[in-house]
């Protein structure tokens, strides 16, 4: 059986519920605990034996907003201060964050905590550490009352035991097609929406904001961390962008396609 990693920071409130609630149901066969002292995003990834990671953690957002996310690892820019390095991205794991975000959804419904204003989302690329292991981060927004919120770390520690092992998605009996994303915002609306709705699932995502440090290096580093099939664009999300995007694009074999058509707006 494949082993995946499952790493907790000690001083991560998030962290630890969630860990808390994934005993309490069992502890899965096929995880190896990684427990540290510092914050997760500064671990090192060298001591952690497993090449797939999932990464438990809270999530903190000026708007403050009640979220469970998932995202993937990396800076497009010269910037680390708050972790990884400078112009590299992580390994993915598209299936699974597709699994655990249409998870999420589903049980923030089903659960009522949609009720108490949670959001289910998907955030683009962003923060270390960096590995070239395949990493994902799971986690949950954005207050400390929200991080200790017990109906939150349950879903998440079932997200995480019923879907990390499964192989392809389930939407419109489709195998997902796994893709990477460029434009649009930080939370990547009609992305998480594309991977709700139809079988798309994302490596690395690209934001509008990052587009600036977006070079020929971490446009490849995307494609091929990610094993993209396919270049999503937020076209209306690309804004000034659209021209350097476009020409970076031809210098791929990838199909190239719109959000907003795939959403049919």
């Amino acid at each position: 059986m494949e082993k995946f990693a499952i790493v907790v920071s000690e001083q991560d409130p998030a962290s630890l519920n969630i860990l808390e609630k994934i005993n309490a149901i069992g502890f899965p066969e096929w995880g190896a605990l990684y427990k540290f002292k510092e914050d997760i995003i500064n671990f090192d990834f060298n001591k952690v034996a497993e090449e797939k990671v999932i990464c438990l953690s809270r999530h903190k957002s000026e708007a403050g907003t009640k979220s469970l996310t998932i995202h993937h690892l990396g800076n497009f820019g010269p910037d680390a201060s708050v972790g990884g390095e400078p112009k590299k991205l992580c390994g993915t794991l598209p299936q699974i964050g597709a699994n655990y975000l249409r998870a999420l959804a589903k049980k923030n419904e089903e659960s009522g905590l949609v009720k108490d204003g949670f959001v289910v989302c998907m955030e683009v690329t962003h923060h270390g550490p960096f590995s070239e292991k395949s990493c994902l981060f799971i986690e949950i927004g954005s207050s400390e009352k929200d991080w200790d919120n017990e109906l939150a770390g349950n879903i998440i520690a079932e997200t995480i035991l019923e879907e990390t092992l499964k192989s392809d998605g389930r939407v419109v009996g489709k195998k997902d097609k796994v893709v990477i994303g460029l434009g649009g915002g930080h939370y990547a609306p009609d992305f998480t929406k594309l991977v709700l709705r139809q079988p798309y699932a994302f490596g690395h995502i690209c934001p509008k904001y990052a587009l600036d440090n977006l070079n020929e290096d971490t446009f490849a580093q995307m494609i091929s961390k990610s094993g993209a099939e396919e270049i999503v664009l937020d076209w209306k999300g690309l804004k000034e962008w659209k021209d350097k995007v476009t020409e970076l694009c031809k210098k791929t074999s990838l199909p190239v396609v719109r959000v907003q058509n795939l959403l049919g707006y």
